[in-house]
């Protein structure tokens, strides 16, 4: 890499910040399951972010002006907002690129509907507040 990209900042991890819902402490990462795939995804890749629990009984007046009518998960990548859980993985798949970050899209497209029943039952699971209604699955 070049000096003069270096100097351009091109070389230097993204500003991200995932806001994610708060759990029912209204501090700790709550039981989204679409929150807890994009901490993920940005865990995998190694990239440094930062994590901002959202408590939406008590949601603050300047998250009100970054995303306005949206509940997270969203996150702002060097500023820009993104809102929509897909595109958002997409936009990191497409913009956080090997050599710097690892690539986690699948080889073969048939892999990325394998488990999608599994994806479902599983975030029935961990919304499911009530132990004992999880006996049975």
């Amino acid at each position: 890499m070049s000096d003069s990209a270096t100097a351009n900042g091109e070389d230097r991890d993204p500003e991200i910040e995932l806001f994610v819902k708060a759990g029912i402490d209204g501090e700790s990462i709550g039981n989204c399951p679409f929150s807890q795939r994009l901490f993920m995804i940005l865990w995998l890749k190694g990239v440094v972010f930062n994590v901002t629990t959202v408590d939406l009984k008590r949601k603050p007046a300047d998250l009100h002006n970054l995303a306005p009518g949206t509940h997270p998960p969203f996150l702002t990548f060097n500023g820009d907002v993104k809102t929509d859980v897909n595109k958002i993985e997409e936009f990191l798949e497409e913009t956080l690129t090997p050599e710097k970050y690892p690539k986690l899209a699948a080889k073969h497209r048939e892999s990325n509907t394998a488990g999608i029943d599994i994806f479902s039952k599983f975030s029935a699971y961990i919304k499911n507040t009530k132990q004992q209604n999880n006996a049975g699955e």
